[in-house]
């Protein structure tokens, strides 16, 4: 399974906002690790004097929201997404972290169009690797002194379920052995693993920070797991024969059959910040 998900499976899994929304609410509640990944980035650097920002798959703008006091001012920031339905709490986001913003759903491509240098700070979270071959021309849009953030997952990012659904596939002759999941396939295009080595030709200085985490559940708590897998779910069978209620069935069987093994559910949820600096430019390379 070679393909990645296109956008029309994306915008199928992230257009019903409210779910997205209650999702992230979910990581939170379940995760060991109760820092936030986005003021973590944030506060390792000073933005005091970035105006014109750009965040990138921005959603609902969390990561725009966590800029709060990190700004200049009469900072503006640009938010670039595929789904219109985000707009509105996009714009909520920056009047809440108290700056001006502006929203399009045209997609990535649109970052073609900017002139060399147009802003001081681009920030991504949990989405370059649906356009990892876009770095070239996030560091052309960079001013000198700018920077790039982004946050990812590692590629061991729910292995637990990554596991459970491979074994079922392979037990209902739905994956073979060769084959990758979707969210493999996505998670190999930019990680923890090989996101400074994609970086580094195109940024001078690139800074990397650890994120560990994992999300426990207790036994009684298995639905809100499967909530989570529902959410995800197209990133896992797109490409296979399996029927969904089937391996939904099958899954919820394992992950009981696991929790009252260990008395819990556990799965990894590690990330990475990177922190880019120093765009390279076509000249300079």
């Amino acid at each position: 399974m070679s393909e990645v998900i296109d956008k029309i499976r994306i915008r199928k899994v992230f257009r019903d906002v409210q779910k997205h929304l209650a999702i992230a609410q979910l990581i939170r509640r379940f995760s060991t690790n109760k820092e936030d990944i986005r003021k973590t980035a944030l506060k390792q650097i000073d933005l005091t004097n970035c105006q014109n920002v750009l965040e990138l798959g921005c959603a609902f703008g969390a990561f725009t929201e966590a800029l709060k006091d990190k700004l200049h001012p009469e900072a503006k920031i640009t938010g670039i997404d595929i789904i219109p339905e985000y707009k509105p709490f996009f714009l909520e986001a920056c009047r809440r972290a108290g700056y001006s913003g502006i929203f399009s759903s045209s997609g990535i491509d649109k970052i073609k169009k900017y002139p060399a240098s147009s802003f001081d700070l681009v920030i991504c979270s949990y989405a370059l690797y649906f356009f990892a071959d876009m770095i070239p021309e996030i560091a052309r849009i960079l001013n000198k002194n700018g920077f790039f953030i982004t946050i990812t997952h590692s590629q061991a990012d729910m292995r637990e379920m990554v596991g459970i659904v491979r074994k079922i596939l392979q037990n209902n002759n739905s994956l073979s052995d060769k084959q990758s999941l979707p969210i493999e396939v996505i998670f190999n295009q930019f990680s923890a693993e090989n996101g400074g080595i994609l970086l580094q030709p195109f940024f001078s200085k690139v800074q990397s920070i650890d994120f560990k985490n994992m999300l426990v559940f207790q036994p009684q708590e298995i639905d809100c797991f499967l909530d989570y897998f529902q959410f995800k779910k197209s990133f896992f069978l797109t490409g296979t024969d399996a029927h969904n209620k089937t391996i939904i069935t099958q899954l919820m069987r394992e992950l009981q059959d696991s929790a009252m093994k260990k008395n819990l559910v556990t799965m990894c949820k590690d990330d990475k910040i990177f922190i880019c600096s120093n765009p390279l430019k076509t000249e300079d390379k």
